[in-house]
C-alpha cells in the first residue's frame, strides 16, 4: 500500500485555527511525519493577518512577502517538528494557482477548509474550494470542523448509474482506492453507500401483462446486484453495503447521518459556470450537508492512480 508523500493544504489568510493544515498534520502523522511533505499554501490578499511573531514588517517587502513571512512564521508555532513549506501566492486566481502547485509538486491532495456558499456566488464568483472541486488534477479533501476520528467509518459514494460506462468504473476504482489509503493509515472501515433512482415508467403504456411495479423492482435489484459484485471483486463485505432508493443527494447524506463516518468519499462530474449553479454537482450538494469531510475525485483525476487505465484507454 502506496503512503501519501506530499499534502497540499490551503490556509486562510484571517483565520487562527487553519481546520485543513489540522487534518494535513494528522494525515502526515498517520503516514509517519518523517515521510510526509506538507506544502501550505495561503492565497494572499491585500490585507496582512496579525503576525504570530509579533515582528514588524520589514520596509519596502512586496504583499506576497509580506504573507510569505507572516505564513513562516505561524507554521513555525503550529506546525513544529513536521516538514512543511510555505508558499504565498496571489489571491487572484487562486484555484489555478494552488493546482498548478499540486502539480509541480506531486500532490498526492489538497485539503481545503469548507467555505460558506452563496447561489450568486456558485454562478458568477465561486467560493476557493467549489473551484478545486470542478477543476483539481488531484483529489479535493473539503475539511469540516470536527475531531479526525481513527478506526471509524470511511464511506464511499459509489455510481452505478450506468455499469457499462467505462468512465463510472475507472472512478469507481480510484475513489476505492484513495478510500482504502486512508483506511489503511487510519485503520478504519471500508463502507460503500449507493442510491439506485427510482425508476418512473410511462403510465400511458397499455399492455396486457404490464405492471409498472414489477419495472421498478427489476431495476432496484439490479442495482443491488451490481453494487455487491463490485464489492465481492474488491473483497468488502455485503454487510458494509448500504444501498437506498432515492436521488443521491438525499439518500447520500442520510446514509452518512446513520454511519457516522469520518470522510465520504465521492466523484464529480464537473460542472461549470451557471450550470453548476442551476443543476448542482451532486457533490457540491452532498458536502454542503454533511458534518464529515468530503473527499472529491474529479474526472482529471481518474485515470492516473489506476494501474490498468492506460490500457483501457488504448483498446
Amino acid at each position: 500500500m502506496r503512503q501519501f508523500q506530499t499534502i497540499l493544504a490551503v490556509i486562510e489568510p484571517h483565520e487562527m485555527r487553519q481546520t485543513a493544515l489540522e487534518r494535513a498534520l494528522a494525515a502526515a502523522q498517520f503516514a509517519g511525519r518523517r515521510k510526509a511533505k506538507i506544502i501550505a499554501v495561503m492565497p494572499a490578499g491585500r490585507e496582512l493577518p496579525t503576525d504570530p511573531d509579533n515582528n514588524a514588517a520589514v520596509e519596502g517587502e512586496s504583499v506576497l512577502a509580506k504573507h510569505q513571512r507572516w505564513l513562516q512564521g505561524y507554521l513555525n508555532i503550529n506546525a513544529m517538528g513536521y516538514d512543511v513549506k510555505a508558499r504565498a501566492i496571489p489571491k487572484h486566481d487562486a484555484g489555478k494557482g494552488i493546482t498548478a502547485i499540486a502539480k509541480e509538486e506531486g500532490a498526492d491532495f489538497i485539503i481545503k477548509a469548507a467555505d460558506e456558499h452563496k447561489f450568486l456566488g456558485k454562478v458568477f464568483r465561486p467560493p476557493l474550494d467549489l473551484q478545486l472541486l470542478r477543476h483539481s488534477p488531484v483529489p479535493v479533501f473539503i475539511a469540516k470542523d470536527h475531531i479526525w476520528k481513527p478506526t471509524g467509518i470511511i464511506a464511499v459514494a459509489l455510481d452505478m448509474s450506468d455499469p457499462n460506462d467505462m468512465q463510472l468504473r475507472l472512478l469507481n476504482t480510484r475513489l476505492l482506492r484513495e478510500a482504502q489509503e486512508i483506511a489503511y493509515l487510519t485503520r478504519c472501515d471500508i463502507h460503500l453507500v449507493n442510491a439506485i433512482a427510482p425508476v418512473v415508467p410511462p403510465s400511458s403504456i397499455d399492455m396486457p401483462g404490464f405492471t409498472p411495479d414489477l419495472v421498478g423492482d427489476e431495476a432496484l435489484k439490479e442495482g443491488c446486484r451490481n453494487v455487491l459484485a463490485f464489492a465481492a471483486r474488491h473483497r468488502i463485505s455485503p454487510d458494509n453495503c448500504h444501498i437506498r432508493e432515492g436521488q443521491p443527494d438525499s439518500v447520500i447524506p442520510a446514509l452518512c447521518a446513520e454511519l457516522n463516518p469520518t470522510c465520504l468519499f465521492i466523484g464529480t462530474a464537473a460542472r461549470k459556470g451557471l450550470a453548476s449553479a442551476l443543476v448542482g454537482n451532486i457533490c457540491e450538494r452532498v458536502a454542503d450537508e454533511l458534518s464529515c469531510d468530503v473527499a472529491v475525485i474529479t474526472p482529471k483525476a481518474v485515470r492516473g492512480r489506476i494501474p490498468f487505465a492506460q490500457s483501457v484507454k488504448g483498446a
